[in-house]
């Protein structure tokens, strides 16, 4: 007899519902608490010109380590600059930073509760561990819907996911503080206090500092993670990289995560290490005067956190958008056009369920990257009284299955008796894009005897480009306008069934209240149009070589009259 599964996936749901309709305060505060910390930080990196905040970063490594680890530092992060990646290591080390002081103003008082009560430890170690061994992915499904889109899911999955070593650690440093050193704290009259503030904390650090070692390295393994929901940094440019099979950026952007992490784990080992402690006291390397300059240099940067946090605040647009070759090129060029007069723009790539819900919930200002009225009609019929749609920006698309001249398949029913020579596949693109369901219904409806193959955009595109230069058979997901085809001789199949709809359009969607609150944002995104044309022409651009944000701004150049008509 077989059992009736248990309801979990619908209780845990129910139970994010509950929350989210009964706490919406205390995520609210918990947002109000932690947006100003990561700006805080990634002001103070980015407060002075990116030399400066390295000697300054490199002279503090000096004081809290050795020369060696000094000279890394400042040489590691003028590379990362020389690389063009200074401003999204600022956002990385931003939230590092926060992930590890929340999880330490937690963590630490955790671990010495748990360190005195055996009953404490006994409750908190099967928390601890399920903290620990759920995968990372997992914790920002709950977060996107507590938080919405940015820095903040992030930051606490990154926390959940990094706070147990501090805990751990602090019980266990605490804990093998020797008895004979307690039992004389007992005997001189100490308070419970006095024996853990200058006995057991002083005696543990070491062990304690350890533990925030292996939190810091766990919340910079996050930063790849976290990127998926818009929490920006270097992440994001692996991210990119990878759904566009760009192995030098690839490298770049993970090289630039690795010499974080090394400063980072170098600098927390030496201050954890009592041994060298004294020899560099008298060496004088902790002299009076070293911790006066640490202490100048740290002011200097929080008063230029300061000062550029609060030149950030003005006019601030928040795009989202899905990481897709036409999605790139529209909102690159859009964030061109507001720059130009006078905004500043962030961008924020995610998947298509969170680029709706962040702007439904505020935490974008818009995207000009919605597909209506068939690929994303689910999100927008959820969303619907939460957004307002401005219309159409681009006209003319078309979404299908697409094969090259050569092939002599015309119809998606020609598929069903050529399928060996596909090699019975059919290319597709992320699992998570709605076009995939509809072809994975179309090969149910037509009785293809072939597999919806899982990939990206870039795999997509790599594949097709592969098997066109071999003259060999081959079909893909693919859709209009798009690069590829002012690169290659291609055709859509014939589908008279018509699984894909109908023509398509390409809206843009705002939050409620952008209109009051940014007229002039308002306006030119209202007016944002442009044709197929206009957008390959960007897209190839990019497959050309060129960067998103150069194209766009060839694009913008080169078409002065275009966007004239969306800003006046």
């Amino acid at each position: 007899m077989n059992l009736p599964k248990i309801p979990l996936d619908r209780w845990v749901d129910g139970l994010v519902r509950w929350l989210q309709e009964n706490l919406a305060l205390l995520f609210a505060f918990i947002s109000a608490i932690i947006e100003p910390l990561v700006a805080f930080f990634q002001s103070v990196l980015t407060s002075a010109p990116p030399a400066i905040i390295a000697v300054a970063i490199a002279t503090l490594a000096l004081i809290a380590s050795r020369l060696s680890i000094a000279l890394f530092t400042l040489f590691g992060l003028l590379l990362i600059d020389n690389l063009g990646y200074w401003g999204e290591s600022a956002e990385t080390i931003s939230l590092v930073l926060t992930a590890t002081t929340i999880s330490v103003v937690i963590g630490v008082p955790v671990g010495i509760l748990a360190a005195r009560s055996l009953k404490m430890q006994r409750m908190i170690t099967p928390i601890l561990d399920f903290m620990q061994t759920m995968p990372a992915f997992v914790y920002l499904i709950p977060a996107v819907f507590f938080f919405a889109l940015g820095a903040v899911p992030g930051i606490i999955a990154s926390v959940i996911f990094a706070m147990p070593p501090t805990i751990r650690l602090t019980s266990l440093g605490i804990r093998q503080v020797a008895e004979d050193l307690i039992e004389a704290a007992d005997a001189f009259g100490s308070t419970s206090g006095q024996k853990l503030l200058k006995v057991q904390l002083p005696l543990a650090k070491s062990t304690i500092l350890a533990g925030i070692n292996q939190t810091i390295m766990l919340s910079l393994s996050m930063v790849v993670i976290a990127s998926m929901i818009g929490a920006g940094g270097l992440g994001t440019v692996v991210l990119q990289a990878i759904t566009r099979l760009e192995v030098g950026k690839g490298f770049e952007g993970g090289l630039g995560i690795v010499i974080i992490a090394i400063i980072l784990d170098r600098i927390t080992q030496s201050l954890g290490r009592d041994p060298e402690g004294p020899k560099r006291r008298n060496r004088g390397i902790r002299s009076r005067w070293q911790g006066l300059l640490a202490l100048l240099i740290i002011f200097a940067l929080v008063i230029g956190g300061v000062l550029a946090q609060q030149e950030s605040d003005k006019k601030t647009v928040t795009l989202s958008y899905v990481n897709w070759d036409s999605e790139v090129a529209s909102t690159n060029v859009l964030k061109k056009v507001l720059e130009d007069e006078g905004f500043r723009v962030e961008m924020q790539e995610v998947d298509v369920g969170p680029m709706f819900a962040g702007v439904a919930s505020g935490s974008a200002d818009g995207t000009v990257a919605a597909w209506l009225p068939v690929q994303h009609q689910s999100y927008m019929e959820k969303y619907k009284d939460q957004v307002a749609d401005l219309g159409p920006n681009l006209k003319g698309t078309k979404l299908g299955l697409v094969v090259p001249e050569y092939v002599e398949a015309d119809s998606v029913a020609d598929l069903r008796k050529d399928a060996e020579k596909f090699d019975n596949q059919i290319i597709g693109i992320e699992a998570g894009a709605n076009m995939m369901n509809q072809t994975e219904k179309l090969i149910e409806d037509y009785d293809l005897d072939m597999e919806l193959m899982e990939s990206s955009s870039a795999g997509m595109a790599a594949t097709l480009s592969k098997k066109y230069k071999a003259k060999e058979p081959v079909v893909v997901t693919g859709w209009k306008p798009h690069w590829k085809f002012a690169r290659f001789d291609l055709k859509f199949l014939d589908d008279p069934k018509e699984e894909y709809g109908q023509e398509e359009e390409i809206h843009t969607i705002v939050r409620k209240g952008l209109k009051e609150e940014k007229p002039e944002a308002y306006r030119i995104m209202d007016q944002f149009y442009w044709t197929p044309e206009d957008m390959e022409e960007v897209m190839l651009m990019i497959q050309n070589g060129d960067e998103p944000e150069e194209a766009a701004a060839k694009w913008v150049e080169e078409h002065p009259e275009k966007v004239k008509k969306w800003t006046e």
